[in-house]
């Protein structure tokens, strides 16, 4: 409600820094804050993540998100090479990302959701407070000067690609997997399900999606050669993480300006049994059931209306193209 936002807005609002002008000019940083993100972890943490950021000198400014708010045109609005950080899950911080490339801030991910997966593969954890705590130091400009290479803010600044997937409710961002086989189902069903963490709900879906999921008859296009992939598992991959952990795609490279296309085709349920459970362990490397290839362009023609999802939310539905997005924002890590 807006009584309960106001309410945790002041609360954030109630400390502020001992931190002397002398020491050095602060840096500013907007703090989007997901309203819905593991039911309510992000809300719970935010004021805790603030006091915690403006103890190291930090100018925070922050604006908790509703279901009715757009982060993404919130965070697009903002100033030419402002700094925005999100704490939610996974799509959350896909949709301030893509404000950041509209506006060209520097985007500073902080996990906030079940999963992770963005976080893990960036390598900054998933224990917000921590990753709190190490971005609290860069809150005084003037530190830069006499910080060592690797504790300075532009030392700590990467480009980040990504992946434009259009289709005909338009075009969305997506950083982690663009999945549509099983992994897609399991996805969908860890969402519905009521665990609060990431390993368990996708373990579950994984498992729970076996009993209704029938390989389809899929048709893709990649780097303009058709292609077949139908089977258990489709996607296209920019992180290789997905599900709270799991490495889907050991290769996958966040700044190499390529995707890789995963597939795992129609074997047998007593064939496939094993390699998905491999898949779920984070035991799958170089499994040869386990097909990659890199790419920069994959379209799905068919089926008609199956559901893609990335970044733990649904993204479209077939027909829709990949497109790779090289260097689409500069992250702070």
């Amino acid at each position: 409600s807006r009584a309960s936002s106001i309410s945790w807005m002041r609360a954030c609002a109630t400390w502020t820094p001992d931190v002397m002008a002398a020491s050095g000019a602060r840096r500013a940083m907007l703090l989007l804050v997901s309203s819905m993100s593991a039911g309510g972890r992000s809300v719970r943490l935010g004021p805790r993540i603030v006091r915690i950021l403006r103890g190291g000198g930090w100018e925070v400014a922050v604006r908790l998100t509703t279901p009715g708010d757009d982060p993404a045109a919130i965070a697009g609005g903002v100033a030419a090479g402002s700094i925005v950080a999100a704490l939610g899950g996974d799509g959350y911080l896909s949709a301030v990302a893509r404000g950041c490339h509209e506006s060209d801030a520097l985007f500073v991910p902080m996990p906030g959701g079940r999963g992770n997966d963005l976080c893990r593969a960036l390598g900054v954890g998933t224990d917000p407070l921590a990753r709190a705590r190490r971005l609290a130091s860069l809150g005084l400009s003037s530190d830069e000067a006499g910080a060592s290479s690797s504790d300075s803010l532009t030392s700590r600044v990467r480009p980040l690609d990504g992946m434009w997937v259009r289709s005909r409710d338009g075009v969305r961002l997506a950083l982690g997997i663009v999945s549509i086989g099983l992994d897609a189902r399991a996805n969908i069903l860890a969402n519905e399900s009521s665990l609060t963490s990431g390993p368990l709900a996708y373990g579950y879906g994984a498992f729970a999606a076996l009993a209704s999921h029938e390989p389809a008859e899929i048709v893709a296009t990649v780097d303009g050669r058709e292609r077949n992939m139908s089977g258990w598992i489709a996607s296209v991959s920019n992180s290789g993480r997905f599900g709270g952990g799991i490495t889907l795609v050991e290769s996958s490279d966040m700044s190499d300006g390529v995707l890789e296309v995963c597939h795992v085709g129609p074997l047998s349920v007593a064939r496939a049994l094993p390699v998905l459970a491999k898949v779920v362990a984070g035991r799958a490397k170089n499994h040869p059931a386990i097909e990659v290839e890199s790419a920069r362009v994959v379209s799905f023609a068919a089926p008609a209306g199956m559901v893609a999802m990335a970044d733990g939310d649904r993204i479209a539905s077939i027909p829709f193209t990949v497109d790779v997005a090289p260097g689409v924002v500069s992250v702070l890590v």
